[in-house]
């Protein structure tokens, strides 16, 4: 038995002044992904929440606990089939790497046969427009929902990569503060990414790419799709250009100053989804790469 992608779904807030934060989009993308499925709320067994930046920082509750109440559907009938299910959810924080570490989980309780459909979804959005320092990063979100496989094709391999000596890269951090108009004060959040980092990224995605293929025992030339990150900013070019992939290694286009983050590879997914790329290749690639700095790697079988 495998896991398989049933659907993906994303959400940005285009050009509009409403709808910009993290919980609004993620829901969005949630709520689409099911219609597109042709599922029912009550049909998933799981739901994680990997988004970093969140609306108005919030901590509790949880943003899965959150996205589920806005997608699910009020019963009144006490002999509905749905009354016997119950959806677990929950939040995940693994820096931009969470996207792969959620999929990691569902894909074994899936496998474990402990539930029949599971999704992720990851937003990010700045926590109070205009008041944070140094956030680059656009507001969209994303989910994926994933179902078994009657054959051994999907995911078949995780592995994450660590590289702590660049931990000082990136780093971003909450601090009370008494911006804007008004008395009081918010917790106002504040990034700091080195001019140095996105050469570290480029330089430890490629090591860790080698080592995937040496440890998976798949060769380079066997890969049909990669899709990356699309932060930090010229990565998944960059990528393109030192694994030599081509139009394989999906690159999508800067909208103005700001890039996508968490939900970058569901973009990139939702591109090849939606022309077929995906459907009719047989290997594929998901990388992630974030602050520590982290890399996760996994690979999808058609």
């Amino acid at each position: 038995m495998g896991v398989k992608i049933k659907m993906v779904s994303v959400a940005h807030s285009g050009n509009s002044i409403f709808g910009k934060n993290s919980i609004s989009l993620s829901a969005r993308s949630a709520k689409q992904c099911l219609e597109d499925a042709g599922l029912d709320p009550c049909d998933l067994g799981l739901i994680i929440n990997t988004g970093i930046y969140r609306y108005r920082n919030t901590g509790e509750p949880a943003i899965a606990a959150i996205i589920q109440e806005k997608i699910s559907k009020k019963r009144n009938n006490k002999d509905d089939q749905y009354n016997n299910r119950s959806t677990f959810s929950f939040d995940l924080i693994n820096g931009a790497c969470g996207l792969l570490s959620g999929i990691e989980i569902v894909d074994g309780l899936i496998k474990s046969g402990e539930i029949s459909h599971g999704m992720v979804v990851t937003g990010d959005s700045e926590p109070f427009p205009g008041l944070s320092g140094g956030f680059s990063f656009n507001s969209a979100a994303a989910a994926i929902i994933l179902s078994r496989s009657d054959d051994n094709k999907g995911f078949c391999r995780f592995r994450t990569y660590n590289y702590p000596e660049y931990s000082d890269e990136f780093s971003s951090s909450t601090q009370f503060e008494r911006r804007g108009t008004g008395r009081k004060g918010k917790n106002v959040l504040n990034i700091i990414q080195k001019a140095s980092y996105a050469g570290y990224c480029i330089d430890c995605a490629v090591r860790s790419l080698l080592d995937f293929y040496d440890e998976s025992g798949i060769k380079p030339d066997e890969i049909h799709l990669i899709l990356p990150s699309q932060s930090p900013r010229g990565f998944a070019g960059m990528m393109k250009e030192r694994t030599g992939m081509g139009d394989n290694f999906i690159e999508l286009p800067d909208k103005g100053k700001k890039v996508l983050h968490s939900a970058g590879p569901l973009f990139a997914l939702k591109k090849v989804w939606d022309d077929n790329r995906f459907i009719n290749s047989a290997n594929i690639i998901f990388l992630t790469v974030g602050s520590g700095i982290s890399v996760s790697i996994t690979l999808y079988k058609n």
